[in-house]
């Protein structure tokens, strides 16, 4: 379309909606830079969260995840969480032959675990690889692991959902690709609904410097399909089992 056939299509198209006098905006005039007004109260109640309302939020969280076939737990510290997931990795049997192993992200909550220290079992991260296939030999190491330790940006106390956002050392395949998926998050990023998710997103001044990444991903349960006879199977294209483990600061 060359420039004038494209201003011809434009000044029809304005006139059919009886615009042909308004003036051109600018990129400040057509981009909203401030909360709505009804997006401010939903911030404010978010940032003045007492710890009652924060614990009824988990409750509410435990309650769905329920019925998703999912554990929910509250734990003091990341000693606490480490007992945990090694009292996990203990536990559970490998779909691929007799070796256990995890993999895990490169995230500040995660590395305070200590996992390689604390389990008896190999731990790979991302970084523990070289060369131009590194991420492809960590998914492939992924695709056999007993356990994938991830983080999480938010938990949706409504849905039982938690939202990764992709970021360097968070590769999706730890999340993904293992048999068990554990998520080790706060309580102050546990929230009550998408309604607060995305208000945040847009709006929290940390969201918005970063924006959004690559890949946003939102997982609620373990896999489960029922396809099949109209049977219920965990685990047929994900982790057959999600652990949310919620650690208090310390």
């Amino acid at each position: 379309m060359t420039e004038t056939s494209q201003a011809d299509f434009i000044g029809t198209i304005q006139k059919a909606l009886g615009r042909e006098n308004r003036p051109a905006g600018s990129f400040a005039d057509l981009v909203q830079t401030r909360p709505n007004p009804e997006d401010e109260p939903i911030l404010a109640g978010i940032a003045a969260r007492t710890e009652t309302q924060r614990t009824a939020l988990f409750d509410k969280l435990v309650q769905t995840g329920k019925q998703l076939n999912l554990v929910v737990r509250a734990l003091p510290d990341s000693i606490a969480a480490a007992d945990a997931i090694a009292a996990i990795v203990a536990e559970k049997q490998s779909e691929w032959g007799d070796e256990k192993a995890v993999v895990a992200w490169n995230h500040p909550l995660v590395d305070s675990l200590e996992l390689d220290r604390r389990l008896d079992v190999p731990v790979s991260t991302l970084d523990m690889f070289t060369g131009p296939n590194r991420l492809a030999d960590f998914q492939a190491q992924s695709a056999q692991a007993l356990c994938g330790i991830t983080s999480a940006d938010y938990c949706v106390a409504q849905t039982a959902t938690l939202v990764l956002k992709s970021r360097p050392g968070h590769p999706r395949g730890a999340s993904l690709l293992p048999s068990i998926h554990i998520t080790v998050i706060r309580p102050e990023q546990v929230l009550a609904d998408l309604k607060e998710l995305y208000t945040l997103l847009k709006w929290e001044p940390a969201q918005q410097a970063e924006g959004l990444t690559d890949c946003l991903t939102f997982i609620t349960g373990p896999s489960k399909t029922a396809d099949i006879e109209a049977t219920l199977v965990h685990g047929a294209h994900g982790p057959r089992e999600l652990y949310i483990l919620t650690i208090n600061q310390e």
